[in-house]
């Protein structure tokens, strides 16, 4: 095995990224892929055929676990899911994808802007207090609604499924993860390529909030999966799955 990398310091060569070479197709998932691509963090190394998951802690922001795993499992490809084998793919800083507006590379800004929209959030108990719109898949990867020419990608985010948190409205203190239907009267279709969602503010921002993108030096295109354990023992989505605490 093999891998052979020259940094940005060295004369004459601009920053790049080796994805190293094996002398054996049986042990290829060795090879090392060494890059100073990443500004937030030291020129380093990884193998770019281990695939990383991403845990939710849905102790702490269950509505925002419970749409990205009700998502994972109605959407076609399931993407992000553990269980059904199916990455997400990270919009890195040197995709090669543009915004043909600026011809600057694509961002999840813009991924994000798509999605969003003319969205504007349904109406629910004031104990939810404020609320973001959450988009799935994530804007930061491929499989978003919002990214061009992707698996997903839809015109506007009314194509999404539209859901929101509220009270449960059967007397008790529980909140739910519901349907939206001021858009789709009855529901979303098990064939929605994305999701948007009214989402607590503080678990929308915070979910995601230490995903380690720099320390697990991920470049454009590279598959993780995103992991919500307080959902995970549910049998499906075709019921009711009631949040169950872990640890």
């Amino acid at each position: 095995m093999t891998s052979n990398t020259r940094w940005a310091d060295d004369p004459g060569n601009p920053a790049a990224a080796n994805f190293g070479t094996s002398g054996d197709v049986r042990v290829r998932e060795l090879a090392r892929r060494c890059d100073d691509i990443l500004k937030s963090s030291a020129p380093g190394c990884v193998l770019p055929y281990f695939k990383p998951t991403y845990t939710v802690d849905t102790n702490l922001y269950p509505a925002a676990g419970a749409y990205y795993w009700l998502m994972q499992e109605k959407m076609p490809a399931h993407a992000g899911s553990v269980r059904w084998d199916s990455l997400l793919h990270y919009l890195g800083p040197d995709t090669t994808v543009t915004n043909p507006s600026t011809g600057k590379p694509w961002t999840s800004d813009n991924s994000r802007n798509k999605v969003w929209g003319n969205w504007t959030a349904h109406p629910s108990d004031a104990s939810v207090g404020s609320v973001d719109c959450d988009e799935y898949a994530l804007a930061s990867t491929h499989e978003s609604g919002g990214f061009p020419g992707g698996v997903n990608q839809v015109t506007n985010g009314d194509q999404c499924a539209q859901l929101f948190t509220d009270k449960m409205g059967d007397g008790s203190a529980n909140f739910g993860l519901l349907a939206e239907t001021r858009k789709a009267v009855d529901g979303p279709k098990g064939t929605v390529r994305c999701g948007r969602a009214a989402i607590a503010s503080t678990q929308n921002q915070q979910a995601f909030k230490s995903f380690p993108a720099p320390s697990w030096r991920m470049l454009d295109d590279d598959g993780f999966f995103v992991s919500n354990p307080g959902f995970e023992h549910c049998a499906n989505a075709n019921a009711t799955c009631a949040w169950r605490k872990v640890g």
